[in-house]
């Protein structure tokens, strides 16, 4: 990441952003849906935008490859949803997946409390992951990566803001093979005390453990309690509080690949690229 910032300075840009390859941006609240367009609305005096995360519920969290973004547009942080898959046999999350679990940021304090025993269904936390969301950041002096999800400056603390709409749209564990392949993810004992070397997560270290030692039967029934949102009436009465959502506008055409989403193994497996700025 550092390496990016560096690269994005020679290359003119004005904005960096970290994704992982389960993540989309979704500019909801900009104009023509663009995310060009939601950054160039940001205030100059704005270094950071955070995007808080919205879920699914079934998309690999098991890729390595990553993208940091620079974008020709300072750092705003965007609020996560995560998928909420409801078929275990998805095979295409960006095509098949349109229903997320809202970040709590982006959702009444009554409504999130007094929903979440149906929200979380038995599971350690509201999202299966993480919850804090990513940030893009204004490229400038000093600027460096404070984890995948912040930035930080060296001389000052960043002035950052959160997008009341735009959100981070998280497919995790979308895929039953994103379950069973999790056991090759490390060395660890499939054990609870083990596995914590490994994994931080709680939902990662019980997804590690089932993937080690159950049979494929097992895990297909475990998948379906903890993750496939196959309960109808559950889902309509999520939906109708705004816990989950429909989100259908991301969605690209089976075997296309979303334009912001260009990885180049060739340059340390991240592409830097221009989006010009419009005319005002």
């Amino acid at each position: 990441m550092e390496m990016a910032i560096v690269m994005a300075r020679s290359s003119g840009m004005d904005w960096i952003i970290h994704l992982d390859t389960d993540e989309l941006l979704h500019p909801a609240g900009a104009r023509e849906y663009s995310l060009r367009r939601l950054l160039l609305d940001v205030p100059g005096n704005v270094d950071m935008v955070v995007f808080p995360n919205y879920s699914q519920y079934s998309i690999s969290i098991l890729w390595t490859i990553e993208l940091v973004a620079c974008i020709k547009s300072d750092s705003h942080t965007c609020d996560f949803q995560e998928s909420s898959v409801e078929r275990d046999d998805i095979k295409e999350p960006f095509t098949e997946v349109s229903m997320f679990k809202k970040n709590y940021d982006h959702l009444p304090k009554d409504t999130y409390f007094g929903m979440y025993k149906e929200s979380t269904r038995g599971n350690p936390n509201y999202f299966l992951t993480y919850g804090n969301g990513k940030s893009a950041a204004r490229i400038q002096d000093h600027l460096r990566p404070n984890g995948a999800h912040r930035w930080h400056n060296y001389m000052k603390t960043p002035n950052e803001i959160k997008l009341e709409e735009a959100a981070v749209l998280h497919y995790t564990y979308a895929k039953f093979s994103d379950l069973t392949s999790r056991r090759d993810r490390c060395g660890c004992k499939p054990t609870k005390d083990d596995v914590k070397r490994c994994f931080m997560l709680e939902f990662d270290r019980a997804a590690f453990i089932i993937a080690s030692t159950a049979t494929e039967e097992e895990m297909l029934t475990w998948y379906r309690e903890h993750v496939v949102w196959t309960d109808k009436a559950v889902n309509n009465k999520l939906l109708k509080k705004g816990i989950l959502s429909r989100i259908y506008a991301p969605m690209v055409p089976k075997g296309a690949q979303p334009l912001y989403i260009k990885i180049s193994k060739d340059l340390y497996e991240f592409e830097l690229y221009r989006i010009q700025k419009c005319s005002t």
